[in-house]
């Protein structure tokens, strides 16, 4: 089975369904896209999908019902719903349903990323940044633990954060996938579909939020792989796992199969003093050699909170890759903050709310400041444009056709 997840974006708005499928398969997940409710229950029951992302507003199926449908499946998915203004009473009820959390539209493919990085438990792309490069303690400390779990073929429990590299970790502990494939299993009540015989790993992503169910199917899986020729487990969790995990027999039993060798990665605000040598490892071959924070954008970043993480950091350098030493000066918050404050900062203040204001003019306004100033910072190259701001090449020739701003006559 691919180590992927597999994600349906389920919306009537086919540009909107295709642009996000798009952003997904960058970002390594399997992403399918369905235009309607009834298509998509029909792909639901054939079974494969991890996760579903929905608009709540579609016919003749509407995304609560398709909810509902979902939930009720053998092996249900997780659901992510999408709601715009008016629908915040169906955004309750699909929370009540099972959806697992939703989004505000206008969707931000950013938004969309970290809330699927919170199920899978793993980061977007950190282009191959090792956890534990740095000199401060905590750094080093980490190294220790790696370089000692490494020797083993125990189970190893990985503890931290969301977006702390636990997933790039656990890849890394077991380097020679090519002989000995790196396998995912994200629900352990689809544990058929993977190959639990071969050598090689086997990671289990979040096992912090296992159903009891979900942690009984687990327990199963584990008590049924041989310790000698099958494949070896890495499992990661959120900090406190061990501490609070469920005290029936099922939960201490697999708390006790997972954390046999146990590697705690710090949160980045509690090792700032490694970002300058983070940051250079993640600019490193992809930007020139001069494009170094200051001596004040390295005291900023160093004050940050940092509650993405590497993650966080990895999208900062990759924003500076494409727009310059500018993006280093921004906080990190939102992936499109360097792009948006960069696009609005001569426009002055925001604007007054008084009658004859059109928000739909002062957004195409905004659009169009941003596409400018894209295409200054990518010198028009049209597939830095179209991966910067999240859109598939058609969104973007048709965008800039709108605002007369396609000197390639085309793109």
């Amino acid at each position: 089975m691919n180590d992927q997840t597999t994600v349906l974006v389920v919306d009537d708005n086919r540009s909107a369904a295709d642009a996000l499928g798009i952003v997904l398969r960058r970002n390594n997940y399997v992403a399918e896209v369905a235009y309607d409710g009834v298509s998509a229950l029909g792909r639901l029951r054939a079974g494969g999908v991890d996760v579903v992302l929905t608009d709540l507003r579609m016919e003749p199926m509407d995304g609560i019902e398709l909810l509902r449908q979902a939930r009720a499946l053998p092996t249900p998915p997780e659901v992510i719903v999408f709601t715009g203004f008016g629908t915040v009473d169906a955004a309750v009820e699909a929370m009540r349903l099972g959806a697992r959390d939703f989004l505000t539209k206008p969707v931000s493919p950013s938004k969309v990323l970290e809330h699927l990085g919170r199920l899978r438990g793993d980061a977007a792309p950190t282009h191959g940044l090792r956890v534990d490069e740095g000199k401060s303690a905590k750094a080093k400390e980490v190294a220790a633990q790696v370089e000692a779990v490494r020797k083993s073929r125990a189970p190893v429990l990985i503890l931290g954060e969301p977006g702390s590299g636990r997933s790039e970790l656990a890849r890394a502990l077991h380097p020679s996938a090519a002989e000995r494939p790196v396998r995912a299993l994200n629900h352990p009540s689809r544990a058929a579909e993977v190959d639990l015989r071969a050598p090689g790993a086997l990671l289990l992503p979040n096992v912090d939020l296992l159903t009891p169910q979900d942690q009984v199917a687990l327990v199963q899986v584990l008590n049924g792989l041989d310790p000698v020729s099958g494949p070896r487990v890495i499992a990661w969790a959120q900090p406190g796992f061990i501490e609070h995990a469920p005290k029936d027999p099922a939960g201490h039993e697999l708390t006790l199969r997972l954390a046999v060798l146990v590697v705690t990665l710090p949160p980045l605000r509690e090792r700032v003093e490694d970002i300058p040598a983070l940051l250079s490892a993640l600019l490193a071959g992809r930007a020139p050699a001069e494009l170094q924070p200051t001596d004040a954008q390295l005291q900023a970043l160093m004050a940050h909170r940092w509650p993405g993480n590497l993650r966080e950091l990895a999208a900062l350098a990759e924003r500076a890759v494409v727009f310059g030493a500018s993006a280093l000066s921004l906080p990190p918050s939102a992936p499109s903050q360097a792009v948006v404050a960069s696009a609005t900062s001569g426009s002055g203040a925001s604007p007054t709310l008084e009658e004859g204001f059109s928000l739909q003019e002062h957004l195409e306004s905004v659009e169009r400041e941003i596409l400018i100033r894209a295409q200054e910072q990518t010198k028009d190259d049209r597939a830095a444009m179209s991966r910067v701001l999240g859109v598939e090449r058609n969104t973007l020739r048709y965008k800039l056709n709108k605002y007369h701003l396609n000197p390639k006559g085309g793109g």
